[in-house]
């Protein structure tokens, strides 16, 4: 890949790590690809023409690889409980972004189970070996819990959530997070929510002693990744339901092993297999090999938007 990116494809931006950079830019051949035009980014001295910004992306759905996807995006946006976090610019004008990729990549799966539970099911299960599934049940997206000030105060969501029935008849879910140039984020439980937090991680339970104290102390920053497993878990335990959590990123991505490695080492060892790691290639090669030919037509799409890096080697 050249340093200068063509100018059809946008600038670069100077903030962006290599790995960011190849995101950005992948995501501007889908942008030329499809033919839409980049949305200036207003800066403080000038505007930026960043080739992952599209413009009306509301009304013309070019941020998503089926119109149905575009449908429930507009219906979320429409119907945005005030505690929800969906950011409507940034699901339907900005292609680089980890919100609308999972709305790309788990609403052909809802779509499935609403036509065929038994196929969805066969289909995830395939995708996702390392849980006991006998039925999914549901596939949601953004999700947050309405009682959230009841259970961890934060309004973190799950970027989505399967549940469904396990081999023991056990109602469970996985929360998954999925990234795509971002990284999972320094940001800290807020003022507010952080002595609930750490009361959370006493009475879960799941933390190794010396790291409750460390917690206790503020010597652990409650970081995103706590914040998500801790919501996971306390959802869980409201509704007596198995959980487990699971981060889904490209190959490569930077920062996902060393702050996944962050917390499972503070975890006790009984509980350790409950957060768990997926690449995004893995998962997706899965769901076009075990898919019906509609659904692998889109999965495939999404390989070759999101994932197909080497596309990059010709500019």
């Amino acid at each position: 890949m050249n340093n200068i990116i063509p100018n059809k494809y946008g600038e670069p931006y100077s903030g962006d790590s290599k790995f960011v950079a190849k995101c950005r830019a992948l995501q501007s051949v889908y942008r030329v690809a499809i033919g839409e035009a980049i949305r200036p980014y207003i800066g403080k001295d000038r505007a930026y023409y960043f080739g992952n910004y599209i413009e009306h992306g509301e009304t013309t759905g070019a941020n998503f690889l089926e119109d149905y996807i575009f449908v429930y995006a507009k219906y979320r946006v429409a119907y945005k409980k005030p505690f929800e976090t969906i950011n409507s610019d940034r699901l339907f004008n900005n292609l680089l972004s980890s919100q609308p990729m999972a709305f790309n990549l788990f609403c052909p799966l809802r779509k499935m189970l609403c036509e065929s539970p038994e196929t969805a099911t066969r289909v995830i299960q395939s995708a996702l070996p390392n849980y006991s599934i006998a039925r999914v049940t549901d596939v949601d997206l953004e999700f947050i819990p309405e009682n959230y000030t009841q259970l961890t105060g934060d309004r973190s969501a799950m970027d989505a959530i399967i549940r469904f029935v396990d081999k023991d008849g056990r109602d469970s879910f996985v929360a998954i997070e999925t990234k795509y140039s971002e990284n999972l984020g320094a940001n800290e439980a807020s003022e507010s929510n952080r002595e609930r937090s750490k009361e959370l991680v006493k009475q879960l339970g799941c933390f190794s002693q010396d790291a409750e104290t460390l917690i206790s102390k503020s010597q652990i920053k409650l970081t995103q990744i706590y914040r998500n497993f801790l919501l996971s878990e306390v959802y869980g335990r409201h509704t007596s339901t198995k959980s487990y959590s699971l981060i889904m990123a490209p190959a490569g991505h930077p920062s996902t092993s060393r702050e996944l490695e962050s917390i499972v080492d503070k975890l006790r060892s009984e509980h350790k297999y409950k957060l768990q790691h997926i690449p995004l290639e893995e998962f997706v090669r899965k769901l076009i090999t075990h898919s019906p030919a509609e659904y692998k037509t889109v999965f495939e799409k999404f390989f070759n938007r999101y994932l197909e890096f080497f596309k990059l080697e010709s500019l």
